[in-house]
């Protein structure tokens, strides 16, 4: 039989954990491995790994001879060498649009936790006390929110801005008047994108072509006084670039979901309004992971192979790499947990 194992703590509901006993003999782990010793342990003879956090990089695949396919709970897969495994002859698939509704609804809750001070406000209140006085806020309409990346989420929170009365701007690989009529938006260059946005909300995958999106060229062209709301991957923007433009005024508040565990000085600022990347996490974006997730490895057994990023044939292309003016690449690409990348087209 077909051996199977989840590798960590990926949250498939009983039904899906049946669904994939009927393909195979499966193992499953609710705790992420502790290193690389103890994945080869739990993944030694395993056709199929199903995993959420856990880094597979080429020396590990090397020692995993029986591994066929690796299926990602997750749109993100920048923690698996795809192109390792691409030549190593394992097919790796994703779970892309799963989660549009759910991420483009926190950016929005990010929006207005941060222009109506809601988080400094729930301090106050818990610290025992009531006065107002000091949280005055802005209302979301008139105002102009910036999108760079409008794919399954970016073109969903488009909409939200655009029902809340706002001008919506975007930035995208594809930027054609037929585009922008149908997803209700302004395409602009980058850079007149974040002088014109109030409100600049991140929704791309990291790739190499993606990796420092954002640096200090980048934020010092951002309208002062403006937020940031990356419910992305945290290495999209540099993190010393961000925390100065947090610090010297620049900005006036980010809203983040994906957090760089080393840098709680960004987190710990009061303009800042962070959460634990939960943007994929509601009941139904989870349901319809799972079903993605174990059906990517049923469409593998049965010979048609869905929602590939890599197999045999090599890594597929970068799914964002645009002319990104201003944009340093003199970064080292790091792991970034996470599940609910983007999908900026």
């Amino acid at each position: 039989m077909t051996r199977i194992v989840l590798l960590d703590d990926c949250d498939l509901s009983d039904a899906q954990i049946a669904r994939l006993r009927r393909m195979g003999e499966v193992e499953v782990h609710t705790t992420a491995p502790a290193g690389a010793e103890e994945i080869r342990r739990r993944l030694s003879g395993a056709e199929v790994a199903v995993l959420g956090w856990t880094s597979l990089d080429a020396a590990l695949l090397r020692q995993l001879p029986e591994l066929r396919m690796i299926s990602v709970w997750a749109t993100g897969h920048d923690y698996v060498d795809v192109r390792a495994a691409a030549r190593l002859g394992i097919t790796v698939t994703n779970v892309p649009a799963y989660a549009g509704s759910a991420v483009s609804e926190l950016a929005l809750g990010l929006m207005l936790a941060l222009c109506r001070n809601i988080a400094r406000g729930s301090r106050r209140v818990r610290g025992g006390t009531l006065s107002w006085q000091g949280l005055g806020g802005t209302e979301l309409g008139g105002r102009t929110l910036g999108i760079i990346g409008v794919g399954d989420i970016g073109s969903r929170l488009a909409g939200l801005g655009a029902a809340l009365g706002m001008r919506v701007l975007a930035y995208a690989r594809n930027m054609s008047d037929e585009r922008a009529g149908r997803l209700g938006v302004e395409f602009r260059p980058m850079p007149d994108l974040l002088r014109e946005a109030d409100f600049v909300s991140l929704h791309l995958p990291l790739t190499p072509g993606t990796h420092g999106l954002l640096g200090e060229k980048e934020l010092s062209m951002m309208k002062p006084g403006a937020f940031l709301i990356n419910t992305a991957r945290a290495a999209l923007v540099d993190q010393d670039a961000l925390h100065d433009a947090l610090t010297n005024g620049r900005l006036a508040g980010a809203g983040l979901d994906d957090l760089d565990p080393e840098r709680g000085d960004i987190t710990a600022l009061d303009n800042v309004v962070a959460t634990p990347h939960i943007g994929f996490y509601t009941d139904t974006a989870l349901a319809r992971k799972g079903d993605i997730c174990v059906g990517n490895v049923e469409a593998f057994l049965s010979g048609r192979a869905e929602n590939v990023v890599a197999g045999p044939r090599g890594p597929g292309p970068d799914p964002f790499v645009g002319p990104f003016v201003g944009h340093s690449m003199g970064h080292s690409m790091g792991h970034s947990m996470g599940h609910s990348a983007g999908q900026g087209d």
